[in-house]
Formats: C-alpha cells, structure tokens, sequence
C-alpha cells in the first residue's frame, strides 16, 4: 500500500488535532494555567523565536527577526513610525479555549488589538492561535493549522 505524501500530512494533521482539541482541552479546564516565563515558540515550518510574559502584563517578542521589547519598542511604519509604544496581553482562563489578546498602546491609548486562544497541551507547553483581522479564533482545525504556534517554556 502506498500513501501518498498529502495523505500522511492529512493523518498527521488530524491526528495532533484530535489529540489538541479533545485531550488538551481536559488540561485547560482542570488547571488555572500559567504563561509568566519566557518561552520558545515554533510556528509550523519549525521557525523559532522568543516570547517573554510577564507578571505585569508586559509581553516581548521576536517577530522576523526584530526583538520588541513590550515596556518600550519603536513603532516602525504608519503614522506613528518612530516613536515609542508599549505592548501588554490579556489572559482570559475561565473561557475554554482559554482567551489571548495582545494590545499595542501609545501614550496609555489603544491603537490594536489581536485576538487569539491557547490551548494547554502541560505546564511547560501550550499552542497559540492568533488573528490579527480583529475575528478571535473559535478553534484550531485543519484550516488554520498552519498558524498555529507551540510555545516550549523555557525558564
């Protein structure tokens, strides 16, 4: 029997759905789940950076290559290119998926918001979804699958 390379993908991806969805989601309800630390987080094609949480809701990143530090990153295009802003996230755990919103502040106003949901998979590893066309995600599936990023904890 020979399975062609696409149907392998479709089982695999199925596959770690499955287990996400219907496994992890048990974790999420049981636990008030922790995302202070730093963290590594792998997108599908096994890209890596670093993403920091901390206690007061201050988030850093690395996005193409370029740290953002959420105290104080420099805004680069726009109307305000140049200038500083701060980036801070929401955690909503009482929600199943549990809720993430990443907000970009300027002299303490909104300027935007991007919404997500994190799944749980242990204490040192959860999967992340986010849209940044101002839609939360519902679920992670075989249509958004792709997006989807692993973050590994990492102290």
């Amino acid at each position: 029997m020979n399975i062609s390379k696409l149907t392998k993908q479709i089982i695999t991806r199925t596959i770690f759905l499955f287990f996400a969805i219907f496994s992890l989601n048990i974790y999420s309800q049981e636990t008030e789940y922790n995302i202070i630390g730093n963290w590594i987080s792998s997108d599908f094609w096994s890209n890596e950076s670093k993403t920091t949480f901390s206690k007061d809701g201050y988030i850093s990143m690395t996005i193409n290559g370029e740290q953002i530090d959420g105290r104080n990153f420099i805004i680069h295009g726009g109307p305000n290119d140049g200038q500083k802003a701060e980036m801070k996230y929401l955690i909503n755990t009482k929600t199943n998926p549990i809720q993430i919103d990443i907000i970009a502040l300027k002299d303490n106003v909104e300027k935007g918001r991007i919404l997500g949901i994190i799944i749980p998979v242990h204490h040192t590893r959860f999967l992340m979804l986010l849209n940044f066309e101002g839609k939360r995600p519902e679920t992670m599936n075989d249509e958004n699958y792709e997006q989807t990023l692993t973050l590994n904890k990492i102290e």
